[in-house]
């Protein structure tokens, strides 16, 4: 039941009366604002940590992504780089070899503490302490290289026969300690065209008070002054120091770079790196683990499918290997065993308007899947199957012929092999370009589907 309701005037009058004073209703209007302005505080705050929150969060993100790329890995690689001595070739491209070119020049990079504190010894004649050795270590050439310096064996300069780069590094290693009677704890190369890139920065720079040297003429004017010039003054056939150019040009080369932004040069690296010109080893498992993610540890990659490289070694051709425009043309198809059957044509132009005008005597090596067959080989045409050298490197077979070419002259050679492979499998091709190697023309059909047409210019690529 509901109570009743007090009809009587006297039981109004009866009921307590209250009055509110200006002092409290100020007081209590105070309280409102006071919880209002609480009230808005605390949203302010929660706004605040909720944009706090979405910048530590995008600030995680960023890292996240930016951790995986070779950027941060490359400056987490430098951090690690503590007291070392590391050796660095300097790969010469227009002489190519299988790490990407002949070792003629090289020097340590001391590394006292970190990077910051260290420095680099050059060596200006490799041959004064590695002709010492020869008779020591006596062991014997490559064949192809054998066939081309008879009654010379193995040496420092010639030890990256082997185109996987930690496996010719750690030969090159062994030679360095046995001829410098030094230690070391890895090996940086870097080509030529590296270099090359860098004048394209730089601008010219002078070497001399009449000579100065940029991208177009750098092969041609350092082959010069140092297979020629130089030893025209009998004061140098004692000295005995032909390499002194690269030294003395080193300081030249920094000077400029310090008016290069950086900007430009952190692209011109990764751009190095991602063409396969700058290639690095190192000992210490955890550097060399840093290297494989990178890509550049030059090692020959695995596949579990098909895999292809085609590597080229001038032996005894002057420094013509720059001269040769490659183009190479892959077909996969299923023949009637249900196997996968390969069509490599290796097209190669030796251009006549450039310097040396002499043969590019070239031994090149096709590298395939463990396992493949040859089924015929032809050279411009001629049979060649019965002389194709064939063995396993590097867990690859190897199709191993002499491919030379003239000034002028244009030659195509074609393999035809079958592959280990099924049909039904699930294909894919892993092809792996040369290291300090200029651009090449790539075609790949794949099952009569074009997959890949244009310039090649990167380390390596899955089709």
């Amino acid at each position: 039941m509901q109570p009743k309701r007090g009809n009587r005037f006297s039981d109004l009058k009866a009921r307590k009366k209250y009055s509110i004073s200006p002092k409290s209703l100020n007081c209590a209007t105070q309280k409102v604002k006071i919880d209002k302005s609480a009230t808005k505080s605390v949203r302010r705050r929660k706004h605040f940590l909720i944009a706090l929150a979405c910048i530590i969060g995008f600030v995680f993100a960023v890292m996240a992504i930016f951790s995986r790329t070779q950027l941060y890995n490359l400056v987490a690689l430098s951090a690690m780089v503590r007291n070392e001595d590391i050796i660095v070739g300097f790969q010469n491209s227009a002489e190519l070899r299988p790490t990407g070119g002949f070792w003629g020049s090289f020097a340590i990079w001391e590394v006292k503490g970190s990077i910051l504190n260290s420095e680099l010894a050059f060596e200006t004649n490799p041959y004064k302490m590695d002709n010492k050795i020869l008779n020591e270590t006596n062991v014997p050439l490559p064949e192809p290289m054998a066939q081309t310096w008879q009654d010379r064996p193995q040496s420092f300069v010639n030890a990256n026969w082997s185109f996987d780069f930690p496996q010719a590094a750690r030969t090159i290693e062994w030679y360095f300690s046995q001829g410098w009677d030094r230690k070391s704890d890895g090996v940086i190369a870097i080509s030529s065209l590296a270099f090359i890139d860098l004048l394209k920065l730089t601008g010219e720079i002078q070497i001399d008070e009449e000579t100065s040297i940029n991208s177009e003429n750098f092969t041609q004017i350092m082959s010069e002054k140092i297979d020629e010039q130089y030893w025209l003054d009998p004061k140098n056939k004692e000295i005995n120091e032909p390499k002194t150019l690269i030294k003395e040009l080193f300081p030249k080369v920094a000077t400029k770079l310090k008016d290069i932004p950086k900007w430009k040069l952190i692209p011109y690296c990764l751009s190095q790196i991602h063409k396969g010109r700058i290639i690095a080893f190192f000992n210490d498992q955890r550097k060399q683990e840093i290297c494989e993610k990178i890509k550049i540890s030059g090692k020959t990659l695995e596949s579990q499918s098909d895999y292809l490289s085609v590597i080229n070694a001038n032996l005894n051709g002057g420094k013509s290997s720059l001269n040769i425009e490659q183009s190479i043309d892959y077909l996969v198809s299923k023949n009637e065993s249900e196997s996968l059957q390969a069509r490599l044509q290796v097209k190669r132009f030796h251009r006549s308007n450039l310097w040396p005008q002499i043969l590019n005597r070239n031994y090149q090596r096709v590298v395939v899947p463990l396992g493949s067959k040859l089924i015929s080989a032809k050279l411009s045409e001629e049979d060649i199957t019965s002389t194709i050298d064939i063995k396993t490197e590097n867990s690859k077979t190897v199709f191993g012929y002499w491919f030379s070419v003239d000034p002028g002259e244009e030659k195509t050679v074609e393999l035809v092999y079958e592959l280990p492979l099924k049909a039904k499998s699930n294909y894919f091709l892993i092809y792996q370009k040369q290291a300090g190697t200029i651009s090449e023309h790539l075609n790949i059909v794949r099952f009569s589907r074009k997959v890949f047409e244009g310039n090649f210019d990167r380390s390596s690529k899955v089709f």
